[in-house]
């Protein structure tokens, strides 16, 4: 049922000329206005939003690739909506795999008499503040009827600073990461 239906119930009587003209008219602004409550219904939820997509980005202080298909685009919002935090390798090696890569950590130690043997590297004490990411894997972004848009490439993968931007903000602030894409 129309809002025009539903205008024309509330009156007693049966209207007609200049008035029913009238509640044509507000029954397409109540008409108009409900189908814009449901598509905003819609775009409240990152995973599916279209349009208010930019905001989420906004909200998130996301900066998306300027080529980046709308999948990955809702894949980072919700990446970050769902981010709880930590300092953990655990918690690393997941954010990565979420990401579609496969890391491992090392976090490195100086050389310490009684502690370390032979055959282990030499590092200074300043080492201590350092760990290394090896990445390998990446991740992949195919064009899929339903969550993609026209115009998108059929194949897409971020650049491999988007994990090291994530990892650098994201780190504790007196630690160093080398990346180790070999």
């Amino acid at each position: 049922m129309s809002h025009r239906e539903v205008i024309k119930l509330l009156f007693p009587l049966e209207l007609m000329g200049v008035s029913d003209d009238d509640i044509a008219l507000e029954g397409r602004v109540l008409d108009d206005a409900e189908a814009e409550a449901r598509e905003l219904l819609r775009e409240m939820f990152p995973d599916r939003s279209v349009r208010c997509l930019t905001d989420w980005e906004r909200v998130y202080a996301l900066t998306p690739a300027a080529d980046a298909p709308l999948q990955s685009r809702r894949d980072n919002v919700v990446r970050k909506l769902r981010e709880r935090g930590g300092l953990s390798r655990k918690y690393f090696i997941a954010l990565a795999a979420a990401m579609g890569y496969t890391i491992t950590i090392d976090e490195l130690q100086p050389f310490m008499a009684g502690w370390s043997r032979a055959g282990d590297p030499l590092y200074e004490e300043e080492v201590r503040f350092i760990w290394r990411v090896k990445v390998s894997g990446q991740a992949l972004y195919y064009l899929r009827a339903g969550l993609s848009t026209a115009g998108e490439r059929l194949l897409w993968w971020p650049s491999v600073t988007a994990l090291e931007d994530l990892f650098n903000n994201l780190k504790p602030a007196h630690t160093y990461i080398i990346f180790d894409y070999s």
